[in-house]
């Protein structure tokens, strides 16, 4: 069997958004970062920081010294084609915990083969499901697009009512999360930035309910919205609240559906 390679891109650098474009369009990657043990044929797996395992491809040259780049090699990549949703380091380190990189993945890397029998089925089976396998502690490392997909996932009649209850929280969760990532540190409703960062470093908003609980609020992404604590409040006890909240939630559907694009 073929090696595997974890190869690197990046989002701001311009990989994320040309590698959508590549698999859309069968491009050819040129030069892309490689080990210099890498053999024409070898499989390689794409890692975008902030997504995860991104997207699969073939090495279609023999690695070359890079130009004013020490000890790195550049080689063509074909065949690519996307995960989708990509993979996120929680998923991986729940599902091959034996893949150590995951921990601190800054470097391109060959897995052995017993490692990389577990990654290929990873993505296997996240490409058979198109939904992450993921539950409460997972979802706080998930990507956004993940996040998203299990925002979305439709529970099936057919779930025992034990398992429905944990499907539920984990659902209302990643909602949760999603707008909050979505939202990227601005109010949704104001514009105004995060008034603080939390222990974490991440900015502190409040997820609002545009729709009750009771008429299926947290159904929906599209329902949902990231404020600060000042439009928080306004939404719930001001004069304007009925006309605010009916503006909020024109604006998370718009907002949404931008999202999608």
């Amino acid at each position: 069997m073929r090696l595997l390679h974890i190869v690197q891109g990046g989002v701001e650098n311009g990989d994320k958004a040309w590698l959508e474009k590549a698999a859309r369009l069968n491009l050819i990657a040129r030069s892309w970062i490689v080990p210099k043990s890498a053999n024409v044929g070898d499989e390689v797996v794409i890692f975008v920081c902030g997504y995860g395992f991104f997207a699969t491809a073939r090495i279609e040259s023999p690695p070359k010294a890079k130009k004013n780049w020490t000890r790195r090699y550049g080689a063509d990549l074909g065949s690519l084609h996307l995960i989708q949703p990509a993979i996120s380091l929680g998923a991986m380190r729940r599902a091959v915990p034996r893949l150590t990189w995951a921990n601190y993945p800054r470097t391109i890397t060959t897995p052995s083969p017993d490692v990389a029998g577990s990654i290929r089925a990873l993505i296997a089976r996240r490409r058979g499901t198109r939904r992450p396998d993921l539950d409460d502690p997972d979802l706080e490392a998930a990507n956004i697009d993940e996040l998203r997909r299990v925002a979305l996932w439709k529970a099936r009649r057919s779930i025992v009512p034990n398992k429905r209850s944990v499907y539920y929280r984990v659902r209302s969760l990643a909602i949760r999360l999603y707008v909050l990532r979505r939202a990227d540190g601005r109010c949704e409703a104001c514009k105004a930035p995060a008034p603080f960062m939390k222990s974490d470093r991440s900015p502190y908003l409040e997820p609002h309910h545009t729709t009750r609980v009771a008429d299926e609020g947290p159904d929906h992404p599209a329902r949902v919205i990231g404020l600060c604590p000042n439009c928080h409040r306004r939404a719930h006890y001001s004069g304007d609240a009925k006309a605010f909240n009916a503006s909020l939630k024109q604006r998370a559907t718009r907002i949404e559906k931008r999202s999608q694009s």
